[in-house]
């Protein structure tokens, strides 16, 4: 035994440079194999849980049903209202239903607003047709339906409601509201001159109207 330990002290003041690399080399391979060993452990290595499906539920039954599956949550969105769904419920979660993942991992939901975003009721009559379309899309109108009319402006809107009723400019609306838009065909020709517009005047009053409407519109939003 004490051959092996001189042999050692030998070649420990013979090469400490090799001696200091190998004990180096040794105690790198530890700390490796203890930092996976932990890994496993913090990361729940190997294990995955199935994650339920809390769409169309309110927040708290989501709530409820995840943590009793072992998944924390959060949300991630609550600012767009779809009509289909009820109000202030679940409308996606990520990551989605049924899948695998390990119980660690946040379950993201998506709530569907309590009410539809409101805005304010642009001006649309003496606005042309197509004007007037651009506009309400722009707004995020989506319910939009146009009916003609017997008159000599073709394509001019001459009558707008929300929801079959009279709304002034700039009143808020919101934006899932059947807008009727009552449109000119063009059709009658024959009129008290004093009371028909050249296509000129008629272009300058489109013109003006659309943006006097646009200017309403981004004043609202600053």
């Amino acid at each position: 035994m004490s051959n092996n330990l001189n042999a050692f002290d030998k070649f420990k003041e013979e090469h400490p440079f090799i001696l200091n690399s190998i004990l180096i080399a040794i105690a790198t391979i530890a700390l490796f194999y203890i930092g996976l060993l932990f890994i496993d452990v913090f990361t729940n290595h190997g294990q995955q849980r199935q994650v339920p499906d809390v769409r169309n539920l309110t927040l708290s039954e989501a709530a409820a049903r995840l943590e009793s599956a072992g998944f924390k949550w959060d949300i991630s969105d609550s600012t767009n209202y779809v009509e289909m769904y009820r109000p202030g419920t679940v409308i996606d979660q990520e990551p989605k239903a049924n899948s695998f993942v390990k119980p660690i991992r946040v379950i993201y939901l998506k709530l569907n607003a309590m009410n539809a975003r409101m805005v304010a009721m642009p001006k649309l009559q003496e606005t042309s047709i197509r004007q007037g379309l651009a506009l309400l899309r722009s707004m995020g109108f989506k319910n939009v339906e146009v009916d003609s009319v017997a008159s000599p402006y073709g394509g001019l809107i001459l009558q707008a409601t929300v929801n079959n009723h009279q709304v002034a400019p700039g009143k808020q609306v919101s934006v899932n509201s059947l807008i009727r838009l009552v449109v000119g065909d063009g059709s009658i020709d024959n009129m008290n001159p004093d009371s028909i517009l050249d296509s000129n005047t008629i272009d300058s009053i489109e013109q003006r109207n659309y943006e006097e409407a646009v200017e309403q519109y981004s004043s609202i939003l600053k």
